[in-house]
């Protein structure tokens, strides 16, 4: 019994470091191409073309920076996601999105998105993340969109 109690102990101890690696951390994508499974580093969020993004991404950016509403409302993803002070507001099209623009696409949103590198972006299965949350990007139908932004 005593012999039982040892062997036990001494594999939970075994686990545990095993488990408590003193390794660094990497993300799961890091680790992902590591292995050689990918150079897409948006892969993880449904991306399937790199350049396309960054194009896309670039593209938005401009729309934002010229205060182009119209073509920024044609990349986003109906209905919009808005967080705002802990509640969800769904924009169900377009026009509402353009009339609530400013509302939405505020000093502090489009500043994390026009300082954003598209290459420095958190990226997991959820999307691609700028800046702090405040807007998130993926890949719908083919369709590269924002589908929610977060004005807090």
């Amino acid at each position: 019994m005593k012999r039982m109690r040892w062997l036990l102990l001494t594999m939970g101890i075994v686990l545990m470091a095993q488990a408590t690696s003193l390794a660094p951390q990497v993300s799961g994508y890091d680790k992902y191409v590591r292995e050689g499974n990918s150079s897409n580093r948006y892969e993880v969020a449904g991306i399937t073309n790199a350049g396309a993004f960054e194009a896309f991404f670039e593209k938005l950016q401009e729309a934002v920076k010229n205060s182009d509403k119209t073509e920024v409302a044609k990349h986003v993803r109906y209905p919009l996601r808005v967080n705002k002070d802990g509640k969800s507001q769904f924009i169900r099209d377009e026009q509402q999105f353009l009339e609530e623009y400013n509302r939405i696409m505020t000093k502090k949103v489009k500043e994390a998105f026009l300082q954003q590198k598209v290459t420095d972006t958190f990226v997991n299965d959820q999307g691609v993340m700028v800046g702090n949350g405040e807007i998130w990007l993926g890949q719908f139908s083919n369709r590269f969109v924002v589908f929610a932004i977060n004005v807090e």
